[in-house]
């Protein structure tokens, strides 16, 4: 869904309140679901506990479940979560579109955790 709204553009995102509304939304989850598996994978590897969701993302790659350059853009997409979620700030819709580019990095994460749990379990 996330993919299919950014192909409407930028334009279009930024003048629409509902597409806004469902981007938020779905970027809060998918950002979500990403750190509550690596919290798991963590766990369950008796790895230290992550301070923050974001550091468990940036623990995953560092234990090798997940290539590390990709751990960094996750994590960032998980302090965008924060931001979302908490509205620390006011959200800016057009950054926000710009900053969705890690959408396309949650294939390759789902790959890597795949791949993890076929050798570890």
């Amino acid at each position: 869904m996330l993919r299919g709204l950014r192909l409407e553009g930028r334009a279009a995102f930024e003048s629409d309140e509902a597409v806004q509304d469902r981007v938020d939304r779905n970027a809060q989850l998918l950002a979500q679901a990403c750190a509550d598996i690596a919290l798991h994978i963590l766990s369950a590897t008796g790895g230290a506990a992550p301070e923050t969701y974001a550091d468990a993302l940036t623990k995953l790659g560092d234990a090798g479940v997940i290539d590390p350059t990709l751990s960094v853009r996750l994590a960032a997409a998980v302090r965008l979560r924060n931001v979302l979620v908490h509205g620390y700030l006011d959200v800016d819709h057009g950054r926000l579109f710009d900053e969705l580019d890690w959408i396309e990095d949650t294939a390759t994460f789902a790959a890597a955790i795949e791949s993890w749990l076929v050798a570890n379990t």
